[in-house]
C-alpha cells in the first residue's frame, strides 16, 4: 500500500535524515525547522505533532524517553536495516549506536533460549553511557573524590 506523503512530511523527514545523529523533542524540532533558512514553508507545530507519531508507527523514527523525565525524544532511523539489530543509546550525550547484526542476533538467541522470551528487535534499545561520556563521568568522579 502506497503511503501518502505531504510536503510538510517531506520537510520533516528531510531535516531528520540530515540530522540523524540527533534526537529532538517535537518542540525542539519545530524550533530547529524555523531556524533553517532553506526551509521556506515551515510546517506548523500541530502538523509536526501529527506527523511524528505516524513516522514512529512506520518505523522511520524511534521514540525515547529523555532521562527520567516525561519528555519524548525522536530520532531518525537508518532505514529498513535498523529493525534487524539492537540499538544502544547514550543517556548522557544522546547518541544512538547500532550494534552489529551478528552480535544482536546472538543476544536475541541467548534471551530466547535461556528465558523463552522473544525480543522485538525494532523496538529494543539498550541505554547506558558511551565510551566518551563514561570517560567524562569517571574524570568528574575522580575530581570530586580528590576534594
Amino acid at each position: 500500500m502506497a503511503r501518502y506523503q505531504t510536503e510538510q512530511k517531506r520537510i520533516v523527514l528531510a531535516y531528520m535524515k540530515a540530522h540523524s545523529e540527533e534526537a529532538f523533542t517535537i518542540e525542539e524540532l519545530c524550533r530547529k525547522l524555523k531556524e533553517e533558512p532553506e526551509i521556506t514553508a515551515v510546517p506548523g507545530k500541530s502538523t509536526v505533532y501529527r506527523i511524528i507519531p505516524k513516522l514512529v508507527e512506520e518505523g522511520l523514527v524511534k521514540r525515547f524517553v529523555r532521562g527520567n523525565s516525561r519528555q519524548f525524544l525522536y530520532q531518525m532511523m537508518c532505514g529498513e536495516h535498523c529493525s534487524r539489530h539492537l540499538h544502544m543509546k547514550c543517556s548522557v550525550c544522546g547518541k544512538l549506536y547500532h550494534m552489529e547484526d551478528t552480535e544482536s542476533e546472538a543476544l536475541f538467541l541467548q534471551v530466547m533460549k535461556k528465558h523463552h522470551f522473544q525480543l522485538d528487535e525494532g523496538k529494543t534499545v539498550l541505554f547506558g553511557h558511551c565510551e566518551g561520556c563514561s570517560g567524562q563521568k569517571e574524570a568528574g568522579s575522580k575530581g570530586a573524590e580528590d576534594e
